[in-house]
């Protein structure tokens, strides 16, 4: 699944109106399944933002991933740290506010990390 994921990395993400958000630049996983759970996308000017949003939201189509949120639920999402792991806290504010019917679960790791 990490490798299938992989592919997704530097592929322009997509609202769910086709409207450009940014770039799929991480992707975070369980730290024990290896389980891909998030995606990070670089928005804003140069990429000075980074929304996070659930793998479960998101499709490939063409070269393009596409999120089925629009881009304002998806820039105002809680910021979180995302520069090695998104903590149990930090998804359950994410989990909450794109309403998926999970709980956080333990540590997620950067696959970019994991790999290294």
């Amino acid at each position: 699944m990490t490798e299938e994921m992989n592919r997704w990395l530097d592929r322009r993400a997509l609202d769910n109106r086709g409207t450009l958000l940014g770039v799929v630049v991480d992707i975070y996983a369980d730290v024990v399944s290896r389980r891909p759970e998030w995606l990070a996308i670089s928005t804003g000017f140069f990429g000075t933002r980074v929304a996070v949003v659930p793998v479960r939201a998101a499709s490939l189509l063409g070269d393009d991933v596409v999120i089925a949120h629009d881009r304002e639920t998806i820039t105002s999402a809680p910021m979180v740290d995302v520069l090695v792991a998104v903590d149990p806290r930090q998804q359950q504010l994410l989990l909450d506010h794109y309403a998926c019917p999970t709980t956080a679960k333990a540590d997620l790791l950067s696959l970019k990390e994991v790999q290294k």
